[in-house]
């Protein structure tokens, strides 16, 4: 049998992409997220993140410490000699990521439900400064400009070697996700506006997400992959159903498997962004796994573009309203 491992299902890919990992590693905590949110508003005080966020100062020092250390974050100085937090290079390249944050939050979260506002939450309008026009964010392919789905995308594994659990090639052309079924909406049982905060804000969460856009289905391989303890995996697989990003499916008579939602299917974007920020800033090197876009077999580099002019975006031109 001729074995070929240019291109292997989802299911058979090692665990989570290192540098995907990584990312999840600095970023994957609520505190986190809210903090890097407000500084990307021009808060850079202590005093500024307690008024916005309500967070103690313990929890809110030590993130600021970690976000530091990370280098995501650069303490200087500022008038008075108190302490000042800016963005740093990286950090500044984590506004793609917030702009996936913000679709999926727009699309999935009503995260402008007057009842659960909150000053971090996102703001209901984006401008493109190139065409002064409202518009909604599309993420296309770089090298044939389609806006790329998840359903036309392929776990591309590159340069390794034939091993002995390589798969036959007649296997290799699985996409790397399937439809979601029309009833399979993801409308969980957590206030809306609290359920990314939730996915991604939470690293066990965010490695079983993870997970299963690789394929992964069965408690036990979620299991043996996150080398996760049972009943912590149980419960991050409870919470993800309650809201709305996973389902479970009855196969085999009684055994269970969990699947994305249309919901959890939307989080593609969100991830990768963190792949390409894991991989440009903590893991260059990593190559282990790639994507490939089905309709131009190209490997998958996408950016973000207008939906009103279709250029490019760039963190200089998008204006939240």
């Amino acid at each position: 049998m001729q074995v070929d491992r240019t291109l292997t299902p989802a299911a058979e890919l090692a665990p989570s992409p290192t540098a995907a990992q990584a990312a999840i590693g600095v970023l994957g905590d609520a505190w986190t997220l809210r903090i890097l949110r407000t500084v990307f508003r021009g808060q850079r005080r202590h005093s500024d993140f307690l008024a916005a966020l309500g967070v103690s100062r313990a929890v809110l020092s030590d993130r600021l410490a970690k976000l530091t250390a990370a280098r995501v974050l650069e303490r200087r100085l500022g008038d008075g000699g108190h302490p000042q937090y800016w963005l740093s290079e990286s950090g500044l390249d984590l506004w793609s990521l917030f702009l996936a944050m913000w679709q999926w939050e727009s699309d999935w979260g009503t995260a402008h439900d007057p009842d659960s506002w909150a000053p971090d939450l996102p703001r209901p309008q984006l401008t493109h400064s190139g065409c002064g026009r409202a518009m909604r964010p599309e993420l296309r392919c770089s090298a044939c400009q389609a806006q790329v789905s998840p359903f036309e995308t392929q776990a591309w594994q590159q340069a390794q070697e034939p091993t002995a659990q390589s798969v036959p090639a007649s296997a290799t052309s699985a996409p790397l996700f399937r439809r979601a079924r029309s009833d399979a909406a993801g409308h969980g049982s957590a206030r809306p506006a609290q359920r990314l905060i939730r996915v991604i804000g939470d690293r066990w969460n965010s490695a079983v997400v993870a997970a299963a856009f690789r394929g992964t289905r069965q408690f036990a391989r979620f299991e043996a992959e996150l080398r996760i303890a049972p009943g912590q995996l149980s419960a991050r697989l409870q919470e993800l159903q309650e809201l709305g990003i996973l389902r479970a499916q009855t196969y085999a008579g009684s055994r269970l498997q969990y699947r994305l939602t249309r919901a959890g299917i939307a989080l593609f974007p969100i991830t990768l962004e963190l792949m390409r920020w894991g991989q440009r800033w903590l893991q260059p090197h990593d190559s282990a796994a790639a994507i490939k876009h089905l309709p131009c077999s190209q490997a998958l580099q996408a950016r973000w573009h207008c939906s009103a002019c279709q250029l490019e975006l760039a963190r200089e031109t998008v204006r939240f309203g």
